[in-house]
């Protein structure tokens, strides 16, 4: 007399892989499509998941792309740190302008995506103004203790200078990096070197 076979067990999906999946294929996916076509089913459909694993880490489509416009601005705040955090303002600011390129060389069509629906869609609007502001005021912030170290022209304004910086870097590295063919990433940096140099250390 045979032994019944024992019912396989569908491999339990390990929560941070399942997550980190949706979120990739998300990025994928607004690397090729303006957010307006961003859809839940879309995203799904370039995973190995069932729809029902979306709402276990996400509310809706927005909820997904604002993680991954998160996790990318991680980044960039990891490498403006290189200057926030240099002794040596000249090799800190170089060390954070080539590592804020590579950032854009790898997700520039991403986030020239959503600083595109951020025109359109409030809630992409007030995410990324507010990430934005960030980094205007961690510069404003900055600009205040080199002067107070005279390394800084006194007479600056911190925070229209951080305003006036940082939105140069987010249009420029968006026009440069964010769009094909991109600009070579050298005379990205050299050029924003330049003008940060000039504008606070001249």
């Amino acid at each position: 007399m045979g032994t019944l076979a024992r019912p396989q067990r569908r491999p339990r999906h390990d929560p941070k892989q399942t997550e980190r999946e949706i979120v990739d294929a998300a990025e994928k996916l607004l690397r090729e499509r303006p957010f307006r076509e961003f859809t839940v089913d879309e995203v799904m459909r370039r995973t190995e998941l069932k729809r029902p694993a979306f709402y276990v880490h996400f509310r809706d489509r927005h909820d997904l792309a604002l993680r991954v416009f998160e996790d990318i601005a991680s980044e960039l705040s990891d490498k403006t740190d290189l200057w926030l955090t240099s002794d040596d303002p000249a090799v800190g600011l170089r060390a954070a302008l080539e590592g804020l390129a590579r950032v854009y060389l790898d997700h520039g069509v991403v986030l020239r995506g959503f600083s595109d629906a951020a025109g359109s869609d409030e809630r992409v609007e007030a995410a990324y103004n507010g990430v934005v502001q960030g980094f205007i005021d961690a510069t404003a912030q900055r600009i205040r203790e080199q002067q107070a170290m005279g390394q800084v022209p006194a007479d600056l304004d911190p925070d229209e200078t951080g305003r006036a910086l940082i939105w140069l870097n987010e249009r420029y590295f968006t026009e440069a990096l964010g769009r094909d063919p991109q600009t070579d990433t050298a005379k990205v940096v050299d050029m924003l070197e330049r003008i940060w140099m000039s504008t606070l250390y001249a």
